[in-house]
């Protein structure tokens, strides 16, 4: 039982932070949906200029009876566009726990950094469980066609506040307002509230990707998230947590899922590169088996 609860951990680590797996979310221009949106969303808005963008620092966790099994942590920056995030640089870093490590043999090199830029559609991984995998002289894999500029952010990526789809969802559900300190030297407004997880679903692509293989019950998994704004109404810091249960044989085993991510320098320019093609390689290309705890595109 203990190996099978190890594996379903691995696997459902690679589910939620699968970098190949999800579609781009498509950006909404109803004149109707932008009169209608808060303050935050609309301050958010303001901040598609190209060239621009805002920096991240996250840290994620997922836990099984009170036991953290797996840490991520990321940080780098998103770049906008008139629509939205255009584009991502981040260096991720995923450390597993002992019990896991003694469950899976393939865990070397996944907790190694992971270089991940993302430019529109197309992704561009250095490092990580890639290593050992890439041939000489191409330290970079690309893999097109099922990139989320935005979803470096976080382990389960429940609450995006530089996605405004997700912001505006959020914020709707917001059950009380109140003094919330100062961060990074901005005084704030704590926002809190609980969601469901089929209503993320709804407007992240990603999310639904990432929770669908899992088995839980999205209308039932509650995610209880708070939002620290600026007076400038733009978000400084974001936390969410929720409980997933997911079958495993005969039983069920119940994982908390937990993030929080602080963001620095709204409107200060972001350029985000792709890597020279000489030092790119092609899924093809890969030397060796990818291990379980990854997803890549067939």
């Amino acid at each position: 039982m203990k190996r099978a609860l190890m594996a379903l951990a691995c696997a459902a680590t690679a589910a939620l932070v699968a970098p190949a797996v999800a579609a781009p979310a498509q950006a909404q221009t109803s004149t109707q949906a932008q009169a209608s949106a808060a303050d935050p969303v609309a301050a958010l808005r303001k901040q598609f200029v190209a060239g621009h963008g805002v920096r991240f620092v996250s840290t994620s966790t997922m836990s099984i009876a009170g036991i953290t099994a797996v840490k991520f942590n990321a940080n780098g920056g998103f770049a906008f566009g008139r629509s939205g995030i255009v584009a991502s640089d981040s260096t991720q870093k995923m450390k597993y726990s002992d019990l896991l490590k003694e469950a899976n043999d393939d865990l070397k090199d996944v907790e190694k950094p992971l270089h991940a830029i993302i430019i529109g559609s197309t992704g561009y991984l250095s490092g990580g469980v890639y290593t050992s995998l890439l041939p000489e002289g191409k330290p970079w894999l690309r893999l097109p066609d099922r990139q989320r500029p935005g979803s470096s952010l976080s382990l389960a990526e429940f609450v995006n506040p530089a996605d405004w789809h997700s912001l505006k969802t959020v914020l709707a559900t917001t059950k009380s307002k109140r003094p919330g300190g100062s961060v990074n030297g901005a005084k704030t407004t704590l926002y809190r509230g609980t969601i469901t997880l089929s209503q993320l679903m709804k407007v992240s692509p990603g999310i639904k990707d990432s929770f669908a293989s899992l088995g839980s019950s999205p209308a039932k998994t509650v995610v209880s998230w708070k939002l620290w704004i600026g007076s400038d109404q733009l978000v400084r810091r974001a936390s969410a947590t929720a409980d997933l249960k997911v079958k495993v044989k005969d039983d069920s085993v119940t994982f908390t899922l937990s993030d929080v991510s602080t963001f620095a320098g709204w409107g200060r320019k972001v350029t985000v590169k792709a890597p020279p093609k000489s030092k790119v390689a092609k899924v093809s290309d890969l030397e060796g088996d990818v291990p379980d705890t990854v997803i890549l595109p067939d």
